[in-house]
This record gives C-alpha cells, sequence and structure tokens, in this order.
C-alpha cells in the first residue's frame, strides 16, 4: 500500500452475487477508492492535530477560537488561517468539493442500476450528503434500511487521526458482501450477552438502543482512507449517541481483513512471546476463532457502555477510556456464556491470550500509524495490570496465564473503566492513563518481535 494511495483491496468470493449485483460492486469500490486521496490531504502522523489544524496553531489559540466560532471545532471543517492570519473553519464539502463529485458520481452510477430501490436510494442520499455536508438523513436510513447482501460506508467517519481533541473526522469507506452464515453466529452472542442483567453506574446518561442494534459479518472488497491505515477488523457507526439512541448502530466485522491481521501479526506474535510448551495446549483455529471473539466482544462491548456525555467529559482521553473498557466488557461478559453452555472455558482461554497478542499487534501497528495509537495505550494499561496482579508472569516469554486471576483482573478493570467512562472526569482519566499506560510492557518484548510491522 502506497502512501498516496490510501486504498486496500482484499481477494473476495463474487461467484454468489448476481450479474447486476457485481457491476453495482465496481461502482462501489470505485467510489470507495476515490475516498482515499482526500484522506491522504487530512492525515498528518507527526503532528497531534494531523491536518486538520494550522500546525501553527496552539491549542489554547484554537480553543479561543472556536470560543467565537463554534465551527472550529466541528467534525466536518479544516480550520486555516486568513490573510489576517485569523483561524477560520472550512466546511469539507466545499475543501474537498472537486474530489468529492467524483466519488458521489460513482454512487450515483451505483445508484442508476442496482435492481434493488432501498439500495439506491441509500446511494443516492449518500452522495448528496457528500456534496452538500448534511448526513443525518443519510445516516438514518443506512441505520433503517431492510439489510442488502451489499454493503458500503463512505465519508468522514471517525476521528482517531484528531489526537488534539478528538473533534474531527477522516474519510474513509469499506464495501463489502454479508456473510450470513457467520452472521447468524455472531447474533447467538450478541443475544446472549444482552439478556444478562448488567449494573449501570449512571443510567440517565447511558444511551439505550439495545434492540435497534444490528450486526453483520463481511467478506469485504476494499479499505480506503482511514480504514486502509489502520487495517481495522470491525465498526460501529454513526457515532453520535443522540443518533444512536433514536435509530440503533451498526456493527460490521470484517472477517477478510481479520484473516489478514491474524496471519500475518496475531498467531506469530503468539508464537514469539508465549513459552513453547504452552503453545501446544492451543491449536491455531480456537486462537483464530479467539481473536475473532475479541473484536466481536469489543464491539458488543460498545453497545452496552455508550453514555452521552462521555466524550464532553473525558475530551481526548475519550478513545482510550472507551476503546479499552469496550473489550474488557465484553470479554467479562463470557463468564455468563459458559454457564448457558455457549461457549467453553477453553474457548475463553483462546480469547484472553488473543487479547494479549493483539494489544502488541497495536503497539506494532501504532509505530507507523498514529491514529491507532489509543488501542496501543489502552491495551497497555490492561496488560500492566494482569502483570501486577500476578495474572501474567514474564520470564523467557510469557509462562503459563493464571486464568483465574485474569478473569478477576478483568472484572476489576472492568469496574474502574466504566465508572470512568460513566461518571469520570477528565482529570480522573488523565491521571488513570498515565499511572498504568506505561509502553514498557511492550518494550521487555521488543528483541522478540524484531523484524515485525
Amino acid at each position: 500500500m502506497k502512501k498516496q494511495d490510501a486504498v486496500v483491496h482484499f481477494k473476495v468470493e463474487t461467484s454468489g452475487l448476481t450479474a447486476n449485483e457485481k457491476k453495482v460492486l465496481r461502482y462501489l469500490v470505485a467510489a470507495a477508492e476515490a475516498v482515499g486521496p482526500i484522506y491522504v490531504e487530512q492525515e498528518n502522523s507527526s503532528y497531534l492535530g494531523s491536518n486538520f489544524y494550522p500546525h501553527s496553531a496552539s491549542k489554547e489559540e484554537i480553543l479561543d477560537a472556536a470560543g467565537n466560532n463554534p465551527k472550529i471545532l466541528s467534525p466536518y471543517t479544516i480550520v486555516e488561517r486568513n490573510r489576517d492570519g485569523d483561524l477560520i473553519a472550512i466546511p469539507y464539502h466545499i475543501k474537498f468539493k472537486d474530489k468529492l463529485e467524483i466519488v458521489a458520481k460513482h454512487l450515483r452510477s451505483a445508484a442508476k442500476i442496482t435492481e434493488r430501490k432501498d439500495f439506491a436510494e441509500r446511494l443516492y442520499l449518500q452522495a448528496s450528503a457528500l456534496l452538500d455536508g448534511n448526513y443525518e438523513a443519510s445516516d438514518i436510513y443506512w441505520l433503517t434500511m431492510k439489510p442488502y447482501r451489499l454493503d458500503i460506508a463512505i465519508g468522514p467517519l471517525d476521528k482517531l487521526d484528531d489526537r488534539l481533541f478528538f473533534k474531527k473526522t477522516s474519510y474513509e469507506s469499506w464495501v463489502g458482501i454479508e456473510d450470513k452464515k457467520a452472521t447468524e453466529k455472531a447474533g447467538i452472542i450478541q443475544h446472549a450477552i444482552y439478556d444478562v442483567k448488567r449494573k449501570i453506574f449512571a443510567t440517565r446518561e447511558k444511551a439505550d438502543f439495545l434492540e435497534k442494534t444490528k450486526m453483520r459479518v463481511e467478506k469485504t472488497s476494499v479499505f480506503s482512507g482511514l480504514f486502509a491505515r489502520g487495517m481495522f477488523t470491525s465498526n460501529s457507526l454513526p457515532i453520535d449517541p443522540q443518533l444512536m439512541e433514536k435509530y440503533g448502530i451498526r456493527i460490521t466485522f470484517f472477517d477478510t481483513s481479520l484473516d489478514v491481521k491474524f496471519s500475518s501479526q496475531h498467531y506469530p506474535i503468539y508464537q514469539k512471546i508465549f513459552e513453547r510448551n504452552f503453545q501446544k495446549e492451543y491449536p491455531r483455529d480456537l486462537l483464530r476463532e479467539g481473536s475473532f471473539r475479541n473484536v466481536h466482544l469489543h464491539e458488543i462491548g460498545h453497545s452496552l457502555l455508550r453514555y452521552k456525555d462521555s466524550e464532553r467529559r473525558l475530551r481526548e482521553n475519550f478513545p482510550i477510556v472507551d476503546e479499552l473498557s469496550a473489550t474488557i466488557y465484553g470479554i467479562k461478559s463470557c463468564g455468563s456464556l459458559v454457564l448457558k453452555g455457549i461457549m467453553t472455558e477453553k474457548e475463553i482461554e483462546a480469547i484472553m491470550i488473543m487479547f494479549v497478542c493483539r494489544a502488541f499487534t497495536w503497539w506494532l501497528d501504532s509505530k507507523r500509524q498514529k491514529s491507532v495509537e489509543a488501542f496501543a495505550i489502552g491495551h497497555a494499561i490492561a496488560l500492566n495490570h494482569f502483570i501486577s496482579t500476578g495474572a501474567l508472569r514474564e520470564s523467557e516469554g510469557i509462562s503459563w496465564p493464571n486464568f483465574t486471576k485474569m478473569f478477576m483482573a478483568i472484572e476489576e478493570l472492568s469496574d474502574s473503566l466504566e465508572r470512568l467512562i460513566s461518571i469520570g472526569s477528565y482529570e480522573d482519566a488523565r491521571a488513570f492513563i498515565e499511572k498504568y499506560g506505561s509502553f514498557m510492557v511492550y518494550s521487555r518484548f521488543a528483541s522478540r518481535l524484531k523484524g515485525m510491522t
């Protein structure tokens, strides 16, 4: 993948598609590809604010300007200086107008030929949203429409590149084909966890939308923009808690990119950091399933831990706490699945093993892609917690984990994280991250992981 492209293609089986669907897919892929160059203009991993703000502007100057002009911190504007040196906000749909017209053209071409009229309407709405900056109608239609075999998400969606304020959204896209069998299997665990009665620290502030949550597993054809850079394995949209509560969320799992990540990183890391005798106990297929379950449980955790004001309270600390708390809460919920006979103890152990391996993946990825740094910091917090409680021991590699202690440590950490996400302050989150987020836990294994990227 070249920097100027910000596009990754995957080999995906299309024999099950109709002739019409294959034609539509080609236009969808073209639209996604056209988003890549827009993202390249936004990204800059050497600056906390990427290219969303002038690099000469201090945090204080940006906040002062936002006090007079709220659009400065809008998720959908680029901040620049005018001729007088003052900070101004330029809407995305104006800044990137020429490139967005190319994206919209491909979406409308797909809409004209698809035999699914509701999908055509969704594409027309999305094309208009990209060109006028009014995304809500398109988002609502996507959330409420009947599921279709083909899917596309496209536009300014996630905020991970804005490490200065966690305000600005990056352009990204994916195009996928539903894996119906895997989707049904994932739904069994989803609903089993949702059925478990849970403790909520701040009920009135929690966004409640579980009955409107939709989940699907996809074989991915293309990633573009931020998704291509981060090679993500799942996503939940929308990110606005108000929209979530009204219309629910769409959780998507990218089984194709997970295959790539597992084969190139998760499993090789397992072989490098765990003792050889320990490795004999867990076959590759079980660990591949454990890797998927981490992603699966992470998104389920997200759907259970959405608090309306958490982003406002925690500010740039939010993604660290949010991403870690989702995974940890999801794993904690597995205890009930054993009691119900849905999951075995060995399967839960594989999930926890892969959590450790995925932590090192995030660390390696964060070295080249700063947008995923929040994941690396969050997982460092968990690893440090496991080691301090004796759940993990390091001696010539990670020795046999004490899974009982690890599960107890997960429960304890989950409670601490949910308190932060539900009622914690900015200062609470900052102190917690500074105390437990040291990367030294990764550095201890640097020599073992030499050569991995």
